[in-house]
């Protein structure tokens, strides 16, 4: 499900209601529904995706097959970066990029290797996925492209879910030993 919601002063609301009606670009009653009821317990969903996102990072970020990790938790003290991010977030999120050392068939060799982690694109379910950025969502690019981004043939994107920590740092120190 995809959804979002506006808020602020009704001067400024009102011009996107109308727009809304007008369009029909409301999500019918069911969805809402099934919104409402997922909202409920999403802060506890978020915070436990967080806290394995940060364990998987850090597990990840000292094991030699690991040539880079891009998680906004590790981003260094005093730099702009960390200011932006001290001043606009309350934590690091549960999505994040790693790069292996090699090449595409590294990455392949891990991805083969996983069992409990699902190869998907999608982000943000109580699930976690991993997904190849080259060959999927960045595949129109050239490498060029790719590369001006941060995406390497071994760059894989992780959207870490609820599991227990330790069956998701399993999994993933078992597929690494493929690569």
């Amino acid at each position: 499900m995809l959804a979002g919601g506006v808020s602020g002063r009704a001067e400024l609301i009102h011009p996107l209601r109308l727009l809304r009606t007008t369009l029909g670009s409301h999500l019918d009653p069911y969805t809402s529904w099934l919104l409402l009821r997922s909202m409920e317990t999403v802060h506890l969903r978020m915070e436990r995706a967080s806290a394995n996102a940060r364990r998987v990072a850090e597990a990840l970020r000292v094991h030699p097959k690991v040539a880079s990790i891009t998680y906004l938790g590790f981003l260094e003290d005093g730099s702009p970066e960390r200011a932006v991010y001290g001043r606009q977030c309350t934590g690091a999120g549960s999505t994040f990029s790693f790069a292996l050392h090699g090449g595409e068939a590294e990455a392949f060799r891990f991805l083969d290797a996983l069992r409990l982690l699902s190869f998907a694109v999608s982000l943000g379910g109580s699930e976690t996925l991993i997904t190849h950025p080259a060959t999927t969502t960045h595949y129109s690019l050239s490498p060029e492209e790719r590369a001006a981004g941060g995406i390497t043939d071994s760059t894989l994107r992780l959207s870490v879910g609820i599991e227990h920590g330790d069956d998701l740092i399993a999994d993933i120190t078992r597929a690494l030993e493929a690569v």
